[in-house]
């Protein structure tokens, strides 16, 4: 009699325990499914922005920190801001160097580099992605030089001038990749976007068009991307891009600000507009309307969403494929 009490009662603690909760303590959501257990903070761990990008072979470094493009060989270092490249006939046509030199003299541009978009190291050859920036902190040249560490010069070498900007802000971000053996670059110029890729041979970018007016872009791997961008019509557009094809896959359309919640798969995609917002999963279409004030974080036991975004009052874990609630938390 007790051996069947015990059979029929097992499957029911077995459910019980399987299912999914969802606790908050101490800023950090606590997630618990049977033996499984996550913890995910409100607030992430603040990124410190990078301070130096550092190469070295030997006893040589190529280094770029607060003091510019710093090369050292043996015991003798020197820094440079790359200022010559400002205005040199290399870089520039003769009306253009004309027209820096002038903003140059008025401080509305500044000579020297003060960024770097990204650096990347090919073999014994060090790539950096400069940017010079005018009075305003706004972006106005990028331009990719390169350090030699088994040389013996402290100068470094000219390639070419990045056609358009590319989407840095840090200084020292990350936008520079090897793209088919080429250095490359996601650039804006003007109203079209692409990709600016080095070519050795001709010592220039060629510039290859993916779209227009674009809001933001974001890797998914080496190869790919999730892009944003603004249509003619006023619209926002956001899909993945293939750089090696160039083919593009059209995931949502909105009359609302769009933005992905992350690189991860499936992706996810919020519209916020007057003051609300939406969630969409591009892969199934399913929507979920988001509280006011939310913040979110994938997990793999799910997504958790919570509101308000700094101190929790509610809190949701969805499954992300159909959105079907799977635990929430209401704070006391």
């Amino acid at each position: 009699m007790i051996g069947i009490y015990l059979s029929l009662c097992l499957p029911l603690y077995q459910e019980s325990v399987d299912k999914p909760s969802l606790k908050y303590f101490e800023q950090n959501f606590i997630l618990r499914n049977g033996d499984k257990r996550l913890e995910v903070p409100v607030q992430l761990p603040g990124e410190r922005p990078r301070l130096l990008t550092s190469f070295r072979k030997n006893q040589n470094y190529a280094v770029w920190d607060e003091r510019g493009l710093t090369i050292r060989i043996g015991k003798i270092a020197k820094s440079t801001r790359l200022e010559a490249i400002a205005t040199s006939p290399k870089a520039f046509e003769r009306e253009e160097i004309l027209e820096n030199v002038e903003k140059i003299q008025t401080k509305e541009r500044k000579a020297a580099a003060s960024a770097l978009s990204g650096a990347k190291r090919v073999g014994n050859m060090v790539f950096f992605l400069a940017r010079w920036e005018d009075k305003d902190a706004k972006p106005w040249m990028e331009a990719l030089v390169s350090v030699d560490l088994t040389g013996t010069t402290f100068h470094p070498t000219f390639h070419a001038r990045l056609p358009g900007l590319t989407l840095a802000t840090e200084k020292i971000d990350d936008r520079l990749f090897v793209l088919t053996d080429r250095l490359s670059a996601i650039a804006r110029d003007g109203d079209s976007w692409g990709v600016a890729s080095y070519n050795p041979e001709l010592a220039k970018f060629d510039f290859t068009l993916a779209g227009r007016k674009l809001q933001s872009y974001q890797p998914i791997t080496s190869t790919t991307g999730a892009f944003v961008e603004r249509a003619d019509h006023g619209s926002m557009v956001g899909g993945l891009i293939d750089l090696k094809t160039m083919n593009r896959k059209l995931l949502v359309e909105e009359k609302a600000n769009v933005r992905f919640v992350d690189k991860g798969s499936p992706l996810l995609a919020v519209f916020q507009r007057n003051g609300g917002a939406r969630l969409l999963n591009t892969d199934t279409g399913a929507e979920l309307t988001l509280p006011a004030s939310a913040s979110m974080r994938r997990t793999p036991m799910g997504l958790v969403v919570w509101s308000p975004f700094r101190e929790p009052k509610r809190a949701w874990l969805y499954d992300m494929k159909r959105w079907d609630l799977l635990a929430s938390w209401a704070g006391e």
